[in-house]
Parts: structure tokens; C-alpha cells; sequence
């Protein structure tokens, strides 16, 4: 009020003097002789000026006093930057920086929301306190600056040096960005161990997979969330390896149990403690007999928090409403003194299970299993599990916003903003497999977002990003990630650095491959002796030295458990295994060659030889260098049959265009196309050779475009189906046929010409790239209807009694808006988008309107086919079309009744079905030995493919159209939305659907990644 006294005064004086003005002012105009005629005229106004002055005064100072004090302004250098702990009022106004800038709408508000809740909190707490607890207003108010003290000190992600503006503090709200986490929760004894596990990029290790009665190797079920698990149990190990979150795990319970959020989460409010077992283990080896809870209350006190927190701590655990979060198992290093404080841990906390609290326990797996405790009622243990595309795409979408709110506010530009970074990074994460690798990772995950924001283009070859990543995490990253831990600031010589980092991961990876953990003793002496061999003054000074800056400057080498070593994640290894391995080639690159030749066809050593080929020819820029050890390992073909080949083509194709010549290229695509046709190699290898040459450029006929030709046409290797009659349907005594592939009956078909290989994606890839969605020319009516977004005719599924099926069915169908109708389904999907894989994902429409488009294309052409090697003109009355069933079947099993493609039984190793255990299309022509009679390939397995023909309106075993065949009875025409009949069963079908003779139908909307076409020319019998 009294800051508020003067103006009052004023105005107070100035109405006085307006309201008296006609006493006073002549008087004193006469004594100052100021009585002329024009001073005398000026009465009036001046008396007017006075009065309305003073009560505009009058107004403003009530106001004034109605609204909180006006913060004083003042201009603060902060050198760059500034945390505020406390709350911060801008009265709806801008805090404005140079580098960002928090609304009064954004996060100081809800610094503001958070001290509310936080207050909340603390009373709700205190209401439950024991009489015996003292002053409950004194308990309130401690327990309010103690988690007050918990927020501040755990609001925001540590971020410091993850990136080349280490300097510019950012304070992004942990609870903004922050992902669940899930986990897998072992299985009851007795299921069967599941040793393929991968955590942090690598498998299980032999330590974290070993036997025993409760193994982490037990089969683990699907991903739970690790809430759930807490809810569900008074205690919870979680266990898992660096950047794994489970630090932040702890911080995220901590501050939601501090705002009060216990309820929401399934464990009810509580009093979250939160403590390091490495600083507990430390307690004990001065007070072996010091009990936890009396740590945690010491803990906090000397961290400078002045409270009761031994009442606090004593009266939370007594009425059953602690939450004890305790980190870092791992960190204790000795095992003597993990064990102790395993038992001491364990022994507290059954106690305070039975009044209610619960705990939860952080560790890695190394350092956990020899100390693991003995199985209790109400004690889960979990393993983290990487982050998934969902998730990737969540903490993405939270992390994009929250920079873009900070930096411009909670405005529409800063959420369109935040959209295209999103999707730009996204787009990153998605379409480059070394990006999503180390993206599973929560911690690499951020580092990613934090360099892509900050600036740094994330590369599109992996070598590239794994080279950059390092180099930042040894320049710029100082990790803090802990609890309280001050971050290092020391930086190191990234050249120097690596020249040490590479040879060193190259030996772990020899002496522990897969697994990458060495002891401290055999690390110590392999640094000696790098150092000594670099000329080192004083190597066991210069290893100790590393032995400590690596861990704290980097975070790149950790320790990870008692007396064990190993990388942060796999890939890091690998690379710097592969800078390792290029090294032995400065001047003749033999020992390359000859290294990589020795551990072809090891799965371990996969990773790092691709890497070691892109590091010669992209990193060091020595493309000869490159393409010699490429073309060495495609030509001498070391190792078991085809290995060499495939990994010479997966490195080329990760290296070129600028990392290999045009020579090492040609070498390996000819070494490719041979590889994945030969039946000495398995068809796991054949698959990986033909992906890798359908990346590179397949060039065999038939599979993409005729070169030189635009607008683009597909290269159709046509083949001649001669005329004649051939047996179609199954035989009576055929055990695995179907009624309604019987009877066996002679059909007559006229000469037509058969694709060799169904369509591929680099086929159809013209027709999404040009006008075939969009010109209506191309579709039946019912096809242009789908194209704009008709819903399907489910009609023909009606008599289908599985009603839990027909609703699968429709929302399946339904997931295909108007919108992703402008491509095949699975278009974007890395691996099925392969050029020269099968279109798949396409509806009986679009394959239909794709041959009314490529029939346009070839008379644009000239209406000739390529047939063998001759040019052959496209007959009068013949068209473009898909397959009749008949035509398909003819194709198939030629005019003899075989049951296969080829002659003979069924054999495996001819057709992707899934015995072949693929799982996944495969690059056409891979199974040469599934030829059919007339050449055909794929006609058995791979894909289902579309044909004209109608099933009918009827679903399942019962078609409207049975046998004999009969082209003239209407089940050749195009119109209508009848369900149309797909032939010679799939990768994911068994083999008995890859008969030449077994047919089933499906609605026309249907799109599968099972699913794909061939196409004829052949006589028309039906016009749209």
C-alpha cells in the first residue's frame, strides 16, 4: 500500500485545486500581473485540464492497486544464459532471449500450475500423517520444499554438450518429452529360453543369457508397459544397458508423484525417495550397519535440504506411502559389496512391502545376475526393450513441439513448425536403416534429435553418421545424465581419440564378438601396448589417463559391471572396428582383403566389413581403394557359397555412387545376378543378393524399364503360351485338392503371351509417378468409384459365420481412406518396396487399371512385344489384360496336368511358400528351379496374384463360377464389384495353396502384402 501512497497524494491535491480554482487562480494570475484578456480566457480550460487529471489519476491508481505489484524493469546479462528456479510472472507479456523465448502462456505458466500441485500434494500427504509426526503444519510445509526441491531438480532433460551449441542452455520439461517405456517380464519356470534377444543393438551376452531358475533367458513375453508392472507389484527390478532410460524412468516417477499423479498412474500418491546404490554402497563401508532409510534422509540433508527428512522418510514408510527409487545397481563395483547391499536393500524393502510401499531397482544386466535375489511374492524383474516405430515416432512428434514452443511460443507457427521438423526427422529415422538402428535407443535417440536440430545433416549413409556421432560424442558431449553428477569439461582430440578407439574396438570385437565386454585388466593392457606402439612417453600413465577420460568425456566406453568394459552400443563398436580394420591398409590394402576374407559368412563380422568398405572409399575418400576390396571379395568369393558375393554387393551399394568406381559396381552386379539364381546358395542369401542388385540396378529382362525410352515403359519379357488344350482343375485322386477344383476337364485357349515374372515395383513405379491414379480412362466404374473413396461391397462376405472375422475383414478395409489410395499399401516399406520385388498391397482395381495403363503405353510404343528376341506386334483384338484363371493355370502347369510348376513332387527349395522360411517377398526369379513348363517364373509361392476371373458373390468354399470352365458365361467381365479369384499361393501360405490348380476368391478392394499380378496379351473378351 504505501508504494501507493504518493500517487494517491497527488491526485487528491490536483482535484483540490480544481475544485477551487475560481478562489485561487485570479488571485494569483494578479499577483504574478498575468490579467490580460487572453490568460483570462484560459480559466475556464485550465480548470477543466486540472479536474479531469485528477480523476483520471484517481482511476489509474485503483486499478493499480487491484492488480500484483509491476515487476521492476531490469536488464540481466546472463552470459549467454540462465536457469530460474523459482516462478517468474511476465503478466501475460514475452520473456524474451536471443535464442528462445518462453511465452507467459508456455512454461513459465506451468511452472506456476506445477507449485500449485506441488502444494496440493504436500497437504494430501501431510493429512495422512501420523499425531505422533509432530506439527502437521510443519510437515506440510517440508514435505512442500521437498518436492518443490524434486522438481527443480529433475524438471528438465540433461542435455548438456549433446551438441555443437553446448553453450545455449536448453530446458526442455522432462515430463513434455518423455516416453513410457516398455519392458518383456520373464515367464513362469519351466517355458523355453529365448536366447535372440536384443538389447542396446546387440544380443543377449552369454552372462545375461546363462541358465539358471529364474535366467533373464527365459522366454519373456510381449513388451509390457513398466507402469503396469508397477502397479501391479510392491517391488520391481528393471533391468537394462546404457540408454536404456532407466535413470530417467526413476526422475519421470519422482516428479509425477510430486504434482500429485500417483492415482493416475495405478500406484496412489506417495512420497518418491530417490537415491544412487552406489552412494549407499559407499555409506556402508563406513557404517556397515546404516539402514536405507536413514541413508536417504542423509542423503537429502546433505544435499543442502534443511528438514526433518528422517521424520519425513520415518512416517511416509510407516503408513505404507513411500516409493523407494534406487538407481544404479551396477555402479557398485566391487561384488563383495553389491552383494551386501543387494541383501540390506531387499531385507529393508520386505518389510516395508508389508505395510504397502513398493520399490523399484535399477541395474544393467552385467553386474546383476551374481547378486540376483531370491524370488519373493510381490517381486518383478524386468528387461527394457529398445524403442519401437510407434514410440520412435512419439518421442519425435513430443520433442519437435516442445523446441518449437520454446523458441516462439505456444503459437500456430510454432506448431506448424513443429509438424515439418517432425516429419523431416521422421523422414530420417525412417528411410535410412543406421539412423532407426541407433534410434532404438532412448539415449541415442536424443542425441540424433539434438544434433539434427542443432544443425547437423544426419547422412543418409550410415559410415557417414556412425563417423559423425562419434566425433561429436568425443568433441561436444560431456555426458550428465545422473543423479546430481556435474558433467565433465574437459573435451578431447577427436583424431587422436580415435586413433586409439579404433584398434581398441577392433580387438574387443576379436577377443569378445557379439558381445563386446573385456575386463579392466586385459583393457589396461591392450591400451599399454597401443600407446606404446603410437611412441607414448609413459604408456601405463597415458592407459590410466584414457581409463578415465573415455567414460566421463565420451560415454562412448562404459563400465559395465565389476571389472568389465564394453561400448555404449554395438554399432559404435563396429565402426571403430572397421576404422581399425581399414588402418591395416594405408599402404597395401592385401591385409584388407585378407582380414575381411577370414570372417566372411560370420554374422558378427558382417556389420563391420560393410562399414570397413565405407569407411575407404566415403570417410578416407579412397574410392579405388574401396572398389578393389569389393571387387576382390565378389571375384576370389572366400568363405561359404555366395557369402562373399552378397557382402561385397551389400557394401558397394552402401558405398556407391561416389564411394566405389563404376567398374567395382559392374563386377559385383554381374557377380549379383548370378549368385541369386544359384541353387548351391541358400535362398536366405539369394534373397539378400537380389535385394541388394534390385538397389543397385537389376538388369536382367523383364524385371524394370526399358532403358532410353520416356515416358518410362516397363520391360515385360513376354513369353508365347501356344495355343491348344491343356488339363485345368484337380484330379480325383489329388489328397489336397478342394470340390471346387473339381473335375479335371480339357479347356481350349487360344495363343496369348504371359509376363515372365509377375509385376515389379519398378514396373509399376510409372504408373504412380504419372497420371495412372488420376485418369479415369485406366478404371472400371466400380474402379474409379474405389479410387475416390466408395466404400467396399462387403455383400459377398455376408454368409460368412465368423463375426468376429467380417469385422477384422471391414476394418482392415476401412484403413484405406481416399487418401492412400494413390498407391500400393505397402509402397514406402523399406523392404517390400525393393525394385525388383513384386508390387504388392494392390487391389484387383489398381492391377486392372495398371494393364489398361501399360496397353496405352505400348501402342504409344508401337504396339510391338518383346518375345524372346524377337519384336512381335500385338494381334488384332488382343489387349492388355490381367489373366483369365485359365490363362494363369495354362502358364503355370503347361498343357501335361502337372501338379506343380515343375515336373515332379513337391521340393522346397523351388517356390518362397513358407516352408522356405522366408517370411517376406522375395526379389523375382530367385527360385529358377520353379520354372514352369513354358518358362514362367514365380508362378508357384511368392505372391497370390490377381486374375479376371469371378468367384462370385459368394465367399468361402462355394464359387458362383465352378467348373467346367466356361469363358462365355460371364465370369470374364470386367464390371461389377464380384469377388475375383487369385492363384499360386504365396510367401506366407503354405504349400499346398501353390498348386497349379487351386483357386480362392476375394473381394476386389482386397489389398495384402501377399498379394500381387502378372499380366497377358490376349484375346478380349470383355470391354469396360
Amino acid at each position: 500500500m504505501k508504494r501507493y501512497l504518493p500517487l494517491f497524494l497527488l491526485a487528491i491535491l490536483l482535484l483540490v485545486l480544481g475544485l477551487t480554482a475560481r478562489l485561487w487562480l485570479p488571485v494569483f494570475l494578479d499577483f504574478v500581473g498575468a490579467n490580460s484578456e487572453l490568460i483570462q480566457g484560459l480559466e475556464a480550460l485550465v480548470q477543466l485540464v486540472l479536474l479531469a487529471g485528477g480523476a483520471l489519476l484517481a482511476v489509474l491508481g485503483y486499478r493499480r492497486i487491484r492488480q500484483p505489484a509491476p515487476a521492476t524493469t531490469t536488464t540481466v546479462d546472463t552470459g549467454g544464459g540462465a536457469y530460474v528456479g523459482g516462478s517468474v510472472s511476465t503478466n501475460g507479456g514475452d520473456w524474451t532471449g536471443r535464442d528462445s523465448i518462453v511465452t507467459g502462456g508456455g512454461n513459465i505458466t506451468s511452472i506456476r500450475v506445477e507449485r500449485d500441485l506441488v502444494i496440493q500434494t504436500a497437504g494430501e500427504l501431510a493429512k495422512r500423517a501420523s499425531p505422533a509426526a509432530g506439527d502437521p503444519d510443519a510437515l506440510r510445509r517440508a514435505t512442500e520444499t521437498y518436492l518443490t526441491y524434486l522438481l527443480d531438480r529433475h524438471r528438465y532433460l540433461q542435455l548438456k554438450g549433446m551438441g555443437v551449441h553446448d553453450r545455449i542452455p536448453l530446458q526442455l520439461p522432462l515430463l513434455d518429452l518423455y516416453v513410457p517405456l516398455r519392458a518383456r517380464l520373464e515367464m513362469p519356470a519351466g517355458e523355453t529360453w529365448q536366447r535372440h534377444l536384443r538389447l542396446a543393438g546387440r544380443p543377449l551376452e552369454p552372462a545375461e543369457a546363462d541358465a539358471g531358475d529364474l535366467a533373464l533367458s527365459s522366454r519373456l513375453g510381449e513388451p509390457i508397459p513398466v507402469l503396469d508392472l508397477l502397479a501391479k507389484n510392491e517391488g520391481l527390478i528393471v533391468l537394462g544397458d546404457p540408454g536404456a532410460g532407466k535413470t530417467t524412468f526413476l526422475k519421470v516417477l519422482a516428479l509425477q508423484l510430486a504434482l500429485g499423479r500417483g492415482e493416475r498412474l495405478g500406484i496412489g500418491e506417495r512420497l518418491p525417495l530417490l537415491a544412487s546404490l552406489a552412494d549407499y554402497a559407499g555409506a556402508l563401508s563406513g557404517d556397515p550397519d546404516l539402514r536405507l532409510d536413514r541413508f536417504i534422509a542423509g542423503a537429502y540433508k546433505a544435499s543442502g535440504l534443511d528438514l526433518p527428512m528422517d521424520e519425513m522418510v520415518g512416517d511416509a514408510l510407516a503408513h505404507g506411502r513411500a516409493l523407494l527409487l534406487l538407481d544404479g545397481l551396477d555402479e557398485v563395483r566391487q561384488a563383495g559389496l553389491r552383494h551386501r547391499v543387494v541383501e540390506r536393500v531387499m531385507d529393508f524393502c520386505t518389510g516395508q512391502q508389508r505395510r504397502g510401499n513398493k520399490f523399484v531397482l535399477t541395474s544393467r544386466i552385467v553386474g546383476y545376475r551374481a547378486v540376483r535375489p531370491t524370488r519373493q511374492d510381490g517381486l518383478a524383474e524386468c528387461t527394457l526393450v529398445d524403442f519401437d516405430d510407434q514410440e520412435i515416432e512419439a518421442f519425435v512428434s513430443r520433442w519437435t513441439a516442445t523446441l518449437e514452443r520454446q523458441a516462439q511460443g505456444d503459437t500456430a507457427i510454432s506448431a506448424a513448425d513443429a509438424r515439418r521438423e517432425r516429419q523431416d526427422l521422421l523422414d530420417t529415422v525412417q528411410r535410412n536403416p543406421a539412423v532407426r538402428r541407433l534410434a532404438a535407443n532412448p539415449l541415442l535417440l536424443t542425441m540424433l534429435a539434438m544434433m539434427k536440430r542443432q544443425g547437423v545433416a544426419l547422412p543418409e549413409r550410415r559410415v557417414q553418421l556412425y563417423h559423425q556421432a562419434v566425433e561429436t560424442l568425443i568433441s561436444s558431449w560431456n555426458r550428465a545424465r545422473g543423479m546430481g553428477r556435474q558433467a565433465p569439461s574437459r573435451e578431447l582430440d577427436p583424431v587422436a581419440t580415435i586413433g586409439v578407439l579404433a584398434p581398441l574396438a577392433l580387438w574387443i570385437h576379436q577377443e569378445s564378438p557379439g558381445v563386446g565386454l573385456v575386463t579392466e585388466w586385459a583393457l589396461r593392457q591392450k591400451l599399454e601396448e597401443i600407446y606404446r606402439g603410437q611412441g607414448a612417453a609413459d604408456p601405463p600413465a597415458a592407459a590410466g589417463q584414457f581409463l578415465r577420460d573415455i567414460p566421463a568425456e565420451t560415454g562412448l566406453l562404459l563400465a559395465r559391471g565389476e571389472g568389465q568394459y564394453g561400448f555404449i552400443h554395438l554399432t559404435f563398436e563396429e565402426y571403430l572396428a572397421a576404422v581399425g580394420i581399414a588402418a591395416l591398409g594405408q599402404v597395401d590394402l592385401r591385409p584388407v582383403t585378407g582380414f575381411l576374407s577370414q570372417h566372411v559368412g560370420d554374422p558378427v563380422w558382417r556389420e563391420a566389413s560393410l562399414l570397413t568398405v565405407g569407411y575407404l572409399g566415403i570417410v578416407q575418400r579412397r574410392p579405388l581403394a574401396a572398389g578393389e576390396v569389393a571387387a576382390a571379395l565378389a571375384t576370389e568369393r572366400p568363405g561359404p557359397p555366395g557369402e562373399a558375393v552378397v557382402l561385397a554387393g551389400e557394401a558397394v551399394l552402401d558405398a556407391w555412387p561416389d564411394g566405389v568406381t563404376a567398374a567395382c559396381k559392374e563386377t559385383v552386379v554381374a557377380a549379383l545376378v548370378e549368385t541369386m539364381q544359384a541353387a548351391a546358395v541358400p535362398p536366405p542369401l539369394r534373397l539378400r543378393a537380389g535385394d541388394a542388385l534390385g538397389r543397385l540396378g537389376d538388369p536382367r529382362r523383364g524385371v524394370g524399364l526399358v532403358q532410353g525410352v520416356e515416358p518410362p515403359l516397363p520391360d515385360i519379357d513376354w513369353v508365347a503360351i501356344p495355343a491348344g488344350p491343356f488339363t485345368m482343375g484337380s484330379a480325383e485322386n489329388d489328397d489336397m485338392a478342394y470340390n471346387f477344383e473339381r473335375p479335371a476337364h480339357q479347356v481350349d485357349l487360344r495363343l496369348f503371351y504371359m509376363a515372365r515374372y509377375p509385376v515389379t515395383n519398378a514396373q509399376f513405379r510409372p504408373f504412380v509417378e504419372g497420371d495412372g491414379y488420376d485418369n479415369p480412362d485406366y478404371w472400371t466404374a466400380e474402379g474409379w468409384a474405389w479410387r475416390n473413396g466408395a466404400e467396399a461391397d462387403l455383400s459377398p462376405i455376408q454368409d460368412v459365420r465368423d463375426e468376429d472375422w467380417k469385422r477384422r475383414y471391414a476394418e482392415w478395409l476401412a484403413r484405406r481412406p481416399k487418401e492412400r489410395r494413390d498407391r500400393p499399401w505397402y509402397w514406402d516399406d523399406l523392404d517390400l518396396s525393393t525394385p525388383n520385388r513384386p508390387v504388392v498391397g494392390v487391389s484387383w482395381y489398381e492391377a486392372l487399371a495398371w494393364c489398361r495403363w501399360l496397353e496405352a503405353r505400348l501402342r504409344e510404343a508401337g504396339g510391338v512385344l518383346r518375345v524372346a528376341d524377337q519384336s512381335v506386334a500385338i494381334p488384332p483384338g488382343y489387349r492388355v489384360q490381367l489373366p483369365s484363371e485359365a490363362e494363369w493355370e495354362k502358364g503355370a502347369r503347361g498343357g501335361d496336368g502337372r501338379l506343380w510348376p515343375w515336373q515332379g513332387g513337391w521340393q522346397e527349395e523351388r517356390a518362397n511358400t513358407k516352408e522356405a522360411g522366408l517370411e517376406q517377398t522375395s526379389p523375382v526369379g530367385i527360385f529358377p528351379d520353379g520354372r514352369s513348363a513354358h518358362g514362367l517364373l514365380d508362378m508357384a509361392g511368392n505372391v497370390y496374384e490377381w486374375t479376371r476371373s469371378r468367384w462370385g458373390r459368394s465367399s468361402g468354399y462355394r464359387p458362383d463360377y465352378g467348373y467346367p470352365y466356361d469363358a462365355t458365361d460371364g465370369r470374364e467381365r470386367l464390371d461389377g464389384s464380384d469377388m475375383r479369384i487369385v492363384r499360386g499361393g504365396s510367401w506366407y501360405s503354405e504349400h499346398k495353396f501353390a498348386r497349379c490348380a487351386y483357386r480362392i476368391g476375394n473381394i476386389p478392394d482386397y489389398f495384402s502384402y501377399s498379394y500381387g499380378f502378372r499380366v497377358v496379351v490376349s484375346l478380349a473378351n470383355s470391354e469396360f
